[in-house]
């Protein structure tokens, strides 16, 4: 009886550990416009279309490229960004404007 109860108490802890990890590590997504960014440190602040302001950590390569009042959406885990992506056709405060991605232009080939 004793084994069986520690069995069934063994079970009950291993599936509990497990789902409070996958929720811990739950993925939401937050749209938002980037407040500030910093590269070097791996940080950025997100404006999120609710008004609220976050700070995520992220790796340089996500942050490389971004600006003060890009729209973007984020994939969020905690406090961490894992993939974000700017918006195209979004307006930027600064350039009072709709972001448009130029078309490729060819460069002469060099001999």
């Amino acid at each position: 009886m004793y084994r069986t109860l520690r069995s069934i108490l063994t079970v009950a802890l291993a599936v509990l550990f497990v789902a409070s990890a996958v929720a811990l590590t739950a993925v939401e997504t937050v749209s938002g416009t980037v407040e500030n960014v910093d590269p070097q440190q791996g940080r950025m602040i997100l404006r999120a279309e609710e008004g609220k302001a976050m700070e995520l950590r992220a790796p340089t390569e996500l942050l490389i490229g971004l600006q003060n009042g890009d729209a973007v959406e984020v994939k969020i885990s905690g406090q961490r960004a894992t993939f974000i992506q700017k918006q195209e056709g979004a307006q930027r405060p600064d350039m009072g404007g709709a972001l448009r991605l130029q078309p490729p232009i060819d460069m002469p080939k060099s001999r």
